[in-house]
Parts: structure tokens; sequence; C-alpha cells
């Protein structure tokens, strides 16, 4: 995997025309539909990098961008949501039986200070593993989002990032962990250079212009390291691609 490619990538081709119209979409966010455009060219950027182009997309044909970005927030959603909706579920029953059955168990213990520790020992152990699976799960799709995308943006249909072998045969690959582990780094630098842009003029125009260029130069990691062949291995994305658009 070339992570000086993905340095560079951001800023091949057209790159200070591509930069000041992704600032003002990034800008533009709050009014819902610029955020789609966004979304979708990050799926377009995925797309491109997969079939092997050495520079970013053109950031036009906007109502195809929204569109495709439509079905990538749809995805997004799926996977944060459907968690987040379980793990509330499961926080709720838990509290509810724990509090009748605290209330239950009250005139059973009272007097008896061991019980009592006891009692609050298991449920400091339950709730400790209930965070502990809700972390664990949170981790799960925050590391899976990525893939989906990847395979939504390879397929073309929203039902492709739902596709349990193609998602565990690329979540499972050395590259995309490799890719992912990098991508860490990424919230990290960006504060620091948002905050050097706020030390100038200039830089405070190009302000909206650095998480544009963070995610471009994410998606690029991502792609560039599915795209790359592994000795002894398939890629399932192209793969899901040609399936896909047969079904």
């Amino acid at each position: 995997m070339s992570f000086t490619d993905a340095l560079s990538y951001p800023l091949r081709g057209p790159w200070l025309e591509r930069t000041v119209l992704g600032g003002l979409l990034v800008v533009g966010s709050v009014l819902i539909v610029p955020f789609f455009v966004l979304a979708g060219y990050v799926v377009r950027v995925l797309e491109t990098t997969l079939e092997g182009a050495d520079e970013p997309p053109p950031l036009e044909g906007w109502s195809e961008l929204a569109a495709r970005g439509v079905g990538a927030v749809a995805i997004t959603l799926a996977y944060l949501l459907v968690p987040l909706l379980a793990g509330a579920l499961l926080a709720v029953v838990a509290g509810t039986t724990g509090y009748y059955g605290l209330a239950e168990l009250a005139p059973l213990v009272g007097g008896h200070e061991e019980l009592v520790w006891g009692i609050s020992l298991v449920a400091a152990l339950l709730a400790g593993l209930l965070s502990m699976v809700v972390l664990g799960v949170t981790l799960l799709v925050y590391y899976l989002l990525p893939a989906a995308l990847t395979l939504y943006a390879t397929a073309g249909t929203t039902r492709a990032a739902f596709d349990r072998d193609a998602l565990t045969s690329l979540a499972l690959s050395r590259e995309y962990f490799l890719a992912m582990a990098v991508l860490q780094l990424v919230p990290l630098i960006v504060p620091l250079v948002a905050l050097a842009c706020l030390l100038t003029v200039v830089g405070i125009l190009a302000l909206p212009a650095v998480p544009f260029l963070a995610t471009v130069y994410s998606c690029r990691l991502i792609g560039h390291a599915v795209a790359e062949p592994t000795v002894g291995s398939r890629r399932p994305v192209v793969s899901s691609r040609v399936n896909y658009r047969h079904k």
C-alpha cells in the first residue's frame, strides 16, 4: 500500500478549483442538499480509485452525486442507528429489570450487609459487561462502515453494503486493516491543521477545505487498499460488482 500516493492524491489535476468547490459544499452542508452532494462525491472517489484512476474525479454532475449520496447516507444511518437503537433497548430492558428486581430483593436482604454488597457487585459487573458490549459493537460498526461504502461504490446498489460474505472478506483483508489503522491519525492531524489555518486570514478562508481534503485522502487510502491485489486471495469487491450489476 502506497501511503505517499494517498497524500498527493487530493492535489492532483485541477486541485484548486475542486478544493474551492469542496470547501463551499462543506460550508453549505447545513442546507442538507450540499451534504448529499459531498456524500456522493465520497462514493465517486472510491469508485474511480477502484477503477484505477490516478487523480480525483471532477466535482460535477451534482444531481447524480446527490442521488449517490442519498444511498451512502442511508447506508451510514442503517449501520449507526440499528446498533444504537438495539443498545438503547437493551439498556432500557436491563435498567427496568434491575430496578424492579432490586425493589423485590430489598426487603429480603435488609440488614444483611454481605448480601447487599454481593448484589451490588453483580449489578456493577452486569453494567460493565453491557458497556463493553455496546463499546464493542460501536467499534465494529466504525470499522465496517468504510468497507460497506466501498461495496456500495463498487456495486452501485445499497444492498451490496450489507453483503455479509463480501463485507467479511474485505474487512478481514490485511490491506483494509492497515488502511483503517492509518486513518486513525486523520482525526488527530485535522484539528492541528485547522488550528494552524486560524493563525492567518488566508488560512481562515481555506479552513472549510481542510475536512474536504481529509475526506478525499481517506477515501483514496481505503479505495487504494481495496484495489491492491492480495497474494493468494481474490478481491471480493471486483467480483461483487459483476454479481450485483446483473441481478
